[in-house]
């Protein structure tokens, strides 16, 4: 049976390092799950999984040591929110989700003292950033309730036993 699985890389897939994770083939019989060698992925493909995985590792450094500054270094860099934000909007962003999330976040509260005291300085000497016109971000989705998610089960399940990637 073939199948696909995230794992920790261990080197199958050479040119990405050793310790991310990545999704390869894997094959399962009579003697578990085995893992390829994949090889080494076109320099592209493999050029925004580093970048994607330097963010990450960026991200998590944030998270262990607390620290804001890390945290906001590596939202910079992420290509949608880069394409969307300018910087100023990102540290703006950063500091609001801290307040935001400040019960599940307490490495972070030394910092989230300080985001909330920029936040205030800022609406306060003007330079808050409005959030732009009409703009609802992911507010803007329906989110289906359980009765519409059981309504659209056979035509859910239709769908996914269509696109089903085992069956080719």
């Amino acid at each position: 049976m073939d199948t696909r699985r995230n794992r920790v890389n261990n080197s199958a897939i050479r040119n990405l390092p050793a310790d991310c994770i990545v999704e390869v083939p894997c094959y399962v019989d009579a003697n578990g799950i085995s893992v390829p060698t994949v090889g080494e992925l076109p320099l592209g493909p493999a050029a925004c999984c580093m970048s994607n995985i330097s963010v990450q590792r960026l991200a998590v450094e944030a998270a262990y040591r607390g620290d804001s500054s890390l945290l906001k270094q590596a939202m910079m860099p992420d290509p949608l929110t880069g394409a969307l934000l300018t910087p100023p909007e990102i540290r703006q962003m950063a500091d609001e989700m801290l307040i935001a999330e400040e019960k599940w976040l307490p490495q972070y509260a030394d910092e989230i003292a300080l985001a909330k005291k920029r936040i205030d300085d800022s609406k306060k000497d003007g330079t808050y950033i409005q959030t732009r016109e009409g703009y609802q971000g992911a507010a803007r989705l329906h989110t289906k309730t359980v009765e519409e998610m059981k309504k659209d089960r056979e035509s859910a399940t239709r769908n996914a036993a269509e696109a089903d990637k085992a069956k080719k």
